[in-house]
């Protein structure tokens, strides 16, 4: 047994897929795969949408794994690494390195690149962006590095970890052992909380504000259960995850934290935006690692901080009082209703209404920035995931695809015209053709983000187009055709439910879909 499949026999037990862009540092990984050893390759032809596809693929509860080809790979799939850093999504990713040796081995250095490609410390490129890095030396470390790795990425909070093999380690024999190695998670102590059963007690108007507690089941249902029975608002209900249903009774928009005495931070490392006001609140802050070390400067303030899973906290938390809120959530759906109907009337497709319409499908969604949750009809665990705090773009189409992979569901990727360039979709439709998805883009025909900041930093500027965004992807019909996709352009809002049923008509047929929808610049 060599390097290679030693490797591949333990990622074995933790996954069935790897998402591999194989290079010259493969060649011992590729030949056991032909012999069967280990999980199925899924070649890629683009580390960023290969490395989202293998986050995807652990936002489905699996594990992503990805291979990518030494430096060039690591730089290419750096922000996806990224992105799943900051957002606590466990991932393997695996790095070849240039031979060491110039002779005597037939894994010597035989292109120019292997000395051009050469780093003094590969894991340096990336070392901020992930929970642990290793350079496998010698065969007697492999199997030790491999399962430390996984214990590492899926240990709280998780996230990625980066593995280097140089080609003389991958063709060299060895044998496997295993070792026991468990998974770590911090817990709540009896103290904290006795502490914040006394602040909850003494509250007269609690909230709870999150951003990723929806990123586990268990933590999802004790959010939703909780809320439910105290009767206490839930801001950020669609965050990076839907922690909460959109059409549960606690569901809150719009708020002011001042109106608030005591707010309980679940999950979220920005909690609100002090330059707009901060709370006079007591501040209770669950979190597996409530102070977020990896941040350099963060100023939010934290009463009683508790490093613990959302569910530890929650269910051990005895609480008896529930709170009465009048008919403020009554009405803030009447309102969005009112102005759904309105949107109907406009000339171009509002974003909301489009959301509104999607969610409709009832699909798992992977959203890049356009969707509209607290519009959506979303109500389920794990039906939506939305935009890494890291916001390295182009994520999605490779997550939404791993996504689908992994589970067979049905998934609705939406993104916008710029994260849809960003995506790589030549790689994309690649992999699409295989494995049906409904991509919907929303196309404001501008660079909307950049221009908003620029009117905000600088408000007596008059700008009529933004300069340098006239970049179009009005072309997207013929490639779409090309791989047996459908295409379906739609402008105004009388053509949204055709178009969408078009697209999930092809998807459930087997083709992957693209709607283009030109949207209002809101």
């Amino acid at each position: 047994m060599n390097g290679a499949e030693v490797i591949l026999n333990i990622l074995k037990k933790y996954t069935d897929k790897v998402f591999i862009v194989s290079g010259t540092d493969y060649a011992a990984f590729i030949e056991a795969r032909y012999r069967g050893v280990g999980p199925e390759f899924i070649v890629i032809p683009h580390e960023i949408t290969a490395v989202s596809a293998a986050m995807g693929y652990s936002l489905s509860g699996k594990l992503g794994v990805a291979m990518v080809h030494t430096v060039p790979g690591t730089l290419n799939s750096l922000g996806i690494i990224a992105d799943a850093f900051s957002s606590r999504i466990p991932l393997i990713v695996i790095a070849g390195k240039s031979p060491y040796t110039e002779r005597g081995s037939t894994a010597s250095r035989n292109l120019r690149i292997h000395w051009t490609q050469d780093l003094r410390d590969q894991g340096g490129v990336l070392r901020q962006y992930v929970k642990w890095d290793h350079e496998i030396r010698t065969v007697e470390q492999i199997a030790d590095t491999i399962q430390r790795g996984i214990q590492i990425a899926l240990s709280e909070p998780p996230g990625p970890v980066y593995i280097t093999v140089p080609r003389e380690i991958s063709v060299a024999d060895t044998t496997l052992t295993e070792k026991k190695m468990d998974f770590t998670e911090p817990g709540v102590s009896t103290s904290k909380l006795e502490r914040a059963k006394e602040l909850l007690s003494n509250s007269s108007a609690p909230l709870i504000i999150t951003w990723g507690s929806g990123r586990r089941r268990d933590w999802f249902d004790s959010v939703k259960r909780f809320a439910d029975i105290h009767r206490i608002p839930v801001a950020g209900y669609v965050g990076e995850w839907l922690n909460y249903p959109t059409t549960g009774d606690m569901a809150l928009d719009s708020y002011n934290t001042k109106d608030f005495d005591v707010i309980l931070v679940f999950e979220n490392e920005v909690p609100w935006i002090p330059k707009y006001g901060e709370p006079d609140a007591k501040i209770i802050r669950v979190d597996v690692d409530p102070l977020y070390s990896q941040i350099p400067y963060s100023g939010f303030p934290c009463d009683l901080c508790v490093q613990s899973g959302i569910s530890d906290f929650l269910d051990n938390l005895n609480v008896k009082k529930s709170w009465d809120w009048g008919d403020i959530f009554v009405k803030q759906r009447e309102e969005k209703m009112r102005k759904l109907e309105k949107m109907k009337d406009s000339k171009r497709i509002h974003p909301a209404l489009l959301s509104y319409e999607l969610s409709k499908i009832g699909w798992t969604i992977y959203n890049e920035y356009p969707f509209r949750g607290e519009y959506a009809i979303l109500n389920r665990y794990n039906q939506y995931y939305a935009d890494p705090g890291f916001g390295h773009l182009g994520w999605a189409l490779g997550a939404g695809l791993g996504y689908k992979i992994s589970t067979g569901e049905n998934v609705i990727i939406t993104v916008g015209d710029g994260s849809f360039i960003e995506g790589v979709p030549t790689a994309f439709l690649y992999t699409a053709k295989r494995h049906p998805v409904l991509v919907v883009i929303y196309d404001n025909k501008s660079w909307f983000a950049v221009e908003k900041a620029v009117r905000e930093v600088f408000p007596s500027t008059s700008m009529d187009s933004f300069p340098g965004a006239d970049l179009d992807i009005d072309g997207l019909a013929e490639v779409v055709e090309s791989i047996s996709g459908e295409y379906v352009y739609i402008e105004s809002p009388s053509e949204i439910q055709d178009g969408l049923k078009r697209g999930k008509d092809a998807v459930l047929a087997g083709r992957t879909a693209i709607i283009h929808a030109r949207t209002e610049k809101v």
